[in-house]
C-alpha cells in the first residue's frame, strides 16, 4: 500500500493548502466528539449556539458563545476543541496553540490535537515543528481519515509519514480455483485442468532493524498455505526471507534488498530462488509518481524440476496518477530466462522466455464503504530456443500470449480486521495447443494489519 505528492511551496499552493486548512478545521469541527456532561443547562445551549455560528462562517459569534458556555462551567475537551479550532479560524494561533496544547495530554484527544497543533505550526510559520506534530498524529492515531491527513500535511512540507518499526499482516480464506497448477507461472511449469476448492493462510511481517523512517535497514518474513480440498499434490507451502537498506529523502524513496525464497507442491520442494530487489521512486508534482524495478533471482529446481535451474531478470517500470478518490498507474515489464531447459532423449522443451508485459491498475478509495484495487494485463512471450517434438523431427518456438484481470476489495469490520474479496481470470494462448489454458480464482476471507 503511500501518498504521491511532494509539493513546492509555491505561493498558489499555500493558498491551496490555506483552503484545505479551512476544510479540514470545518470537518473536524463538526466531527469532534461533544462531551455536555453534567453541565449547566445555559452553558450546553451557548455550545450548541457556537457551533451553529461556526457552520455558518461566523467565528466571532462562535467565540462568544463558546467562551459563555466556558463561563457557565461546561469545561470539557470536547468545548476546548471548539475554542482551539475557532481561534485557529481567527488567525489567533497563540490562542489556539494553547487550547490544543491542553488537550494533548489525554489519550482519547492526542492525536487530533497534534494534527491542530501542527496546522497551528505551520500557519505560524515553523514547518518542522508542524512536521513533528503531524507525524505524532500520524503515529498515534487509529483513526484511518485523521492518519490520511496528516500523511498528506507531511508530504506538502516535504516529508515523509513515519513508518511504523514492525508491521504485519494475516490473513486466512477460503475459495475456488477453476485450474490448480504447480506454480503461480503456470505457463512455465503446466497446469492441472482441474479444479478444487482450497483454503490459504497468509502471513507477512517486516521490523526495521536500524535506522529511522529516512533510511535504515528492513527484515522481510512471509508464509503462505494453501490446502485443497481433493488435489493435495498441488497443496502449496512458500517461504520469504530477506533484508533490504532503504531511504526516503522527500521526493525520492529507493530500497536494496536480498531475498531466499522456497517453494513446496504436494510436500516435495519445488524450487529456491536468491534474489536481489532494487526498486526507486520519485514522487511528482501534481500527485504523479513514477517507479523502476530491477530483479535479479537464480533459481534452483527441485526433484524433477531441474530444468527451471537458471536466471532470471525483471525490469519494470510504472507511472501513478493521483486524485482526491483513486490511484490509476500504467506500467511495462520486460523479463529475461536463461533457464536449464528439458531434454528427453531427442526432445527438447524451451523454459526461457522472453516476455514484454503491459499493465494497468486503478484503486478507488471509498465505494461505498469499500476499498477497490482493479489490474488489467496483457503479456506476450517468445521461448528462446525452439521446442524439438516427436523425437527431433518437428521443430518449433513457442509463442504465447497472455490476458489477465484481477479484482480486490476490502472493507473494514473493526479498527483491526477487515474483510476481503480477492478474484481473477487468465487466460493463455500458445502457438502449442498444448500450452493454451484458462485460469479462474475466487477467495473471500478476513485480514488484520497490525502496527507497532
Amino acid at each position: 500500500m503511500r501518498a504521491l505528492t511532494r509539493c513546492r511551496r509555491t505561493q498558489k499552493e499555500k493558498t491551496s493548502d490555506f483552503r484545505l486548512s479551512r476544510f479540514v478545521a470545518v470537518l473536524l469541527l463538526s466531527i469532534a466528539p461533544w462531551q455536555p456532561v453534567r453541565a449547566a443547562a445555559d452553558g450546553a445551549l451557548a455550545a450548541e449556539q457556537g457551533v451553529v455560528a461556526f457552520r455558518a462562517g461566523d467565528y466571532q459569534a462562535a467565540l462568544r458563545s463558546f467562551l459563555d458556555a466556558l463561563g457557565a462551567g461546561l469545561d470539557t475537551p470536547g468545548l476546548r476543541y471548539n475554542l482551539g479550532v475557532t481561534y485557529y479560524r481567527l488567525g489567533r494561533h497563540a490562542e489556539a496553540e494553547r487550547e490544543f496544547q491542553a488537550l494533548a495530554p489525554d489519550p482519547r484527544w492526542a492525536p487530533l490535537a497534534r494534527y491542530n497543533l501542527g496546522l497551528t505550526a505551520q500557519r505560524a510559520g515553523r514547518p518542522q515543528q508542524a512536521m513533528e506534530y503531524y507525524g505524532d498524529a500520524h503515529r498515534t492515531t487509529t483513526d484511518p481519515n485523521l492518519r490520511a491527513l496528516a500523511a498528506t500535511a507531511l508530504e506538502r512540507l516535504g516529508g515523509a509519514a513515519p513508518s511504523p518499526e514492525t508491521s504485519a499482516v494475516i490473513s486466512l480464506a477460503g475459495g475456488y480455483d477453476s485450474n490448480a497448477t504447480l506454480s503461480p507461472d503456470a505457463a512455465t511449469v503446466g497446469v492441472s485442468h482441474q479444479g478444487d476448492r482450497f483454503v490459504e493462510a497468509l502471513a507477512v511481517v517486516t521490523h526495521r532493524l536500524a535506522g529511522d523512517t529516512a533510511r535504515g535497514w528492513v527484515a522481510h518474513g512471509g508464509l503462505v498455505l494453501r490446502r485443497y480440498g481433493d488435489l493435495h499434490q498441488f497443496d502449496v507451502t512458500g517461504s520469504r526471507a530477506g533484508l533490504s537498506y532503504e531511504r526516503d529523502s522527500g521526493r525520492v524513496q529507493s530500497g536494496i534488498g536480498a531475498y531466499f525464497d522456497t517453494a513446496y507442491v504436494g510436500g516435495d520442494r519445488l524450487e529456491q530462488v536468491a534474489s536481489l530487489d532494487a526498486q526507486v521512486s520519485w514522487r511528482l508534482d501534481a500527485g504523479h509518481e513514477l517507479r523502476g524495478r530491477y530483479q535479479l533471482g537464480h533459481i534452483a529446481g527441485g526433484g524433477g524440476f531441474e530444468y527451471l535451474d537458471g536466471w532470471q531478470q525483471r525490469l519494470s517500470a510504472d507511472a501513478g496518477f493521483a486524485s482526491a478518490s483513486s490511484l490509476v498507474r500504467v506500467g511495462y515489464q520486460l523479463e529475461l530466462n536463461n533457464r536449464r531447459d528439458l531434454q528427453q532423449g531427442a526432445d527438447f522443451l524451451s523454459s526461457s522466455p522472453t516476455r514484454h508485459s503491459l499493465f494497468a491498475s486503478v484503486a478507488l478509495r471509498n465505494l461505498g464503504g469499500w476499498q477497490a484495487d482493479a489490474r488489467g494485463e496483457y503479456r506476450v512471450s517468445r521461448y528462446n530456443d525452439p521446442d524439438r517434438l516427436d523425437g527431433g523431427t518437428l521443430e518449433i518456438t513457442r509463442k504465447d500470449k497472455r490476458y489477465g484481470l484481477s479484482l480486490r476489495a476490502n472493507r473494514p469490520l473493526t479498527a483491526l480486521w477487515r474483510a476481503f474479496i480477492d478474484t481473477s481470470y487468465y487466460r493463455n494462448e500458445s502457438n502449442l495447443d498444448t500450452y493454451d489454458y484458462s485460469r479462474y480464482q475466487l477467495m473471500i476471507g478476513i485480514e488484520a494489519a497490525l502496527e507497532k
